[in-house]
């Protein structure tokens, strides 16, 4: 989803993108062509997150192996590729910054609805859910997607890679 001219308007919504290296994940994309390309497949090694496999951060495309890994991901998106130190924040604060105050703690059924995020967080969450972390369940936000829009718009310090 490329973003539409009316939100690139909102400053707070660019100035946070930009800061946290993703603009170029929804601005400036080509299209994909359906006539072109009708699937994508690659293999997945089973232990490919095991550091310890040769297969380690690597997948398949068409028979030929291809790095893929936080790292690489970051260089492509011309984000830093430093070491950060973990983010030192609890859900009840993440709550309270993503709802705009109006909520102190995190409900106790582990999801905020979309209706209870303020203005900014609830543009980072449709962008989040269609762009990033693609998901059908657009009527909820878990604590791991709560906590990511909370790194976007509050231009904290996060490394994306070691997120869970």
């Amino acid at each position: 989803m490329n973003l539409k001219e009316d939100v690139l308007e909102c400053q707070d919504i660019v100035e946070a993108l930009e800061y946290a290296g993703l603009m170029k994940t929804v601005c400036g994309m080509d299209k994909c062509y359906d006539r072109l390309v009708k699937e994508f497949l690659i293999n997945v090694a089973e232990n490919c997150d095991d550091p310890e496999s040769p297969e380690y951060r690597q997948v398949f495309v068409r028979g030929k192996c291809v790095k893929f890994s936080p790292y690489v991901i970051n260089q492509c998106l011309q984000r830093s590729t430093e070491e950060m130190a973990d983010l030192q924040v609890t859900d009840n604060e993440i709550c309270k910054i993503i709802a705009g105050g109006r909520l102190k703690v995190w409900p106790s059924k582990a999801k905020l609805f979309p209706t209870s995020l303020s203005p900014l967080y609830a543009i980072l969450n449709k962008i989040v859910a269609h762009n990033w972390v693609p998901t059908t369940h657009s009527s909820d936000v878990a604590r791991g997607l709560g906590k990511f829009i909370y790194v976007v718009g509050t231009k904290a310090k996060f490394d994306y890679s070691s997120s869970d």
